[in-house]
């Protein structure tokens, strides 16, 4: 990870339109700023209403700032001139699949952004193939979207997006709908994507054992950017984060218990690999 930045938001504030009749909304995102730099992998929490999906959708252009600006690799993502160049930097997957899967048949779906930027037949089938087994799907190629499991499904959206090779993406709550098998296959592919190919990744979780496998978490509350650091900074913050609604993982939770009641644990683990070496450390001191 290098320290450029591929999105940048300056002063942001965004306010959806009032419905007809209706006072205009409070901004979803007000004086809002925040880096993401490249290679990096961010985690972004926030309760429901705060403004998370609203930033991923200012990221690409699909919303534009009605204060402030959203600049990818400087180019501001108001002018629609850019829009075509900033998408092609950005990508954006959503919480449900289904509403990002356009094909009948996987190679199909994961081609359509390829095939809308106008390139050679070769070149499509190589960025389809190298994506549907960048997240794990080449298999899976033939098969129907719909008869796919939730997990699969939302890897397949993945490829889609990563078939346009972004720079950067952005995934908003992409496990919300998911069981554990799904969201660990989807995690799993995440951090791949990040760590092997060195794409900058911002995820929109309300999981925090997603969170912490981040390089860097930002919270968002009441439509401002709250706290960042790393995640052994913000999961510091116990109190703060409980205030707005928000936890701490549960081995977190269970360490510091543990050290209530007497037991020497380092109650700033926050992964069970990190519990479990703790803890045999412990034991075998004694």
């Amino acid at each position: 990870m290098d320290n450029t930045n591929i999105v940048e938001f300056h002063n942001v504030t965004f306010c959806y339109d009032a419905d007809e009749g209706e006072q205009q909304p409070e901004p979803a995102i007000r004086d809002f700023t925040f880096n993401v730099k490249k290679g990096e992998f961010v985690a972004v929490l926030g309760h429901n209403g705060s403004g998370k999906s609203t930033v991923a959708k200012l990221s690409n252009s699909i919303l534009i700032p009605n204060e402030g600006k959203v600049l990818v690799k400087g180019m501001d993502t108001a002018d629609e001139d850019l829009s075509y160049e900033i998408r092609k930097t950005v990508g954006v997957v959503f919480q449900n699949p289904d509403n990002q899967i356009v094909a009948s048949i996987v190679e199909e779906d994961v081609a359509f952004g390829p095939e809308n930027l106008g390139l050679p037949r070769e070149e499509i089938r190589k960025r389809v193939d190298d994506s549907l087994k960048a997240v794990g799907m080449y298999e899976y190629r033939h098969h129907e979207p719909h008869k796919l499991s939730g997990g699969q499904k939302q890897r397949v959206a993945i490829a889609g997006i990563i078939a346009m090779r972004p720079e950067c993406i952005f995934l908003d709550e992409p496990t919300a709908m998911l069981d554990p098998k799904g969201r660990k296959e989807v995690m799993d592919t995440v951090i791949k994507l990040n760590k092997e190919y060195g794409m900058s990744v911002v995820f929109i979780t309300h999981f925090m054992e997603e969170a912490v496998l981040a390089d860097r978490v930002a919270v968002i509350d009441n439509s401002r950017l709250l706290l960042e650091g790393t995640p052994k900074e913000v999961f510091k913050q116990e109190d703060l984060l409980r205030s707005v609604g928000l936890d701490i993982p549960q081995i977190t939770n269970l360490a510091r218990e543990m050290k209530k009641s007497g037991v020497k644990v380092d109650d700033s683990v926050l992964t069970l690999n990190e519990f479990v070496e703790n803890i045999t450390a412990l034991l075998g001191d004694k």
